[in-house]
């Protein structure tokens, strides 16, 4: 009987069984939770307005002025100038599919647009003389009021969207979204090579299919 005593607590622990059990603590987030920030956000989403940030390639521009001012090989200096005008043009015709996408093919919420350099302003608080007209200049008279979101378009580095590029949400502290929101909606790099190389889609085509799937999916939330 004495020996059994004193094995039982070894019995026990062999078991699985603590003699101080205490609850593990709830320190993820569950599905539910997930589900009820993303209905909130959404609620927030559908009353405020989507700010959509255009890329300027303004650092790489910058970059290769600087080099081209710098160097004084004529064959270098060419090659860097080519460069600067296929990234210049580049941006301004993926910044004018863009916008004309959201124009004719987004309802969901009013819309604006702004450069990527003015992030910083819009950020810090400022509502007006960051946005662009029609013709993508800075118009001081157009406003920002009540809550925004911000989108823009680029490459989708997160673990679930590696290698896609597409449309990204950010709350109006530019901080990301989680699902089951529709934060990204992109396709994959290699898709678009393929389409545009065997002729099946343009680049503007490439732009308002995205717009088009964007506005589905927050339709179909």
């Amino acid at each position: 009987m004495k020996k059994l005593k004193l094995l039982l607590p070894v019995l026990l622990f062999s078991s699985g069984f603590t003699f101080c059990q205490t609850p593990a603590p709830r320190n993820f987030e569950t599905n539910q939770d997930r589900k009820s920030t993303a209905v909130g956000q959404m609620m927030v989403f559908k009353e405020g307005t989507l700010v959509v940030r255009l890329n300027t390639n303004s650092r790489k521009m910058a970059a290769l002025k600087k080099s081209i001012a710098a160097t004084s090989n004529a064959k270098d200096r060419r090659r860097l100038e080519t460069m600067l005008d296929k990234t210049g043009s580049k941006t301004r015709n993926e910044n004018l599919w863009l916008v004309e996408a959201f124009n004719s093919n987004y309802t969901f919420t009013p819309v604006l647009f702004m450069p990527d350099t003015m992030a910083t302003k819009l950020k810090s608080g400022v509502r007006e003389g960051i946005f662009l007209d029609t013709e993508q200049k800075i118009d001081p008279t157009i406003k920002l009021k009540g809550s925004f979101f911000v989108a823009f378009y680029g490459a989708n580095t997160s673990d679930e969207k590696t290698n896609n590029e597409g449309i990204t949400v950010l709350d109006s502290n530019f901080e990301g979204l989680k699902s089951p929101f529709p934060y990204f909606t992109g396709r994959t790099s290699i898709r678009r090579m393929f389409d545009e190389l065997f002729n099946r889609m343009t680049d503007k085509e490439h732009f308002t299919l995205l717009v088009n799937k964007f506005q589905k999916r927050l339709l179909e939330f």
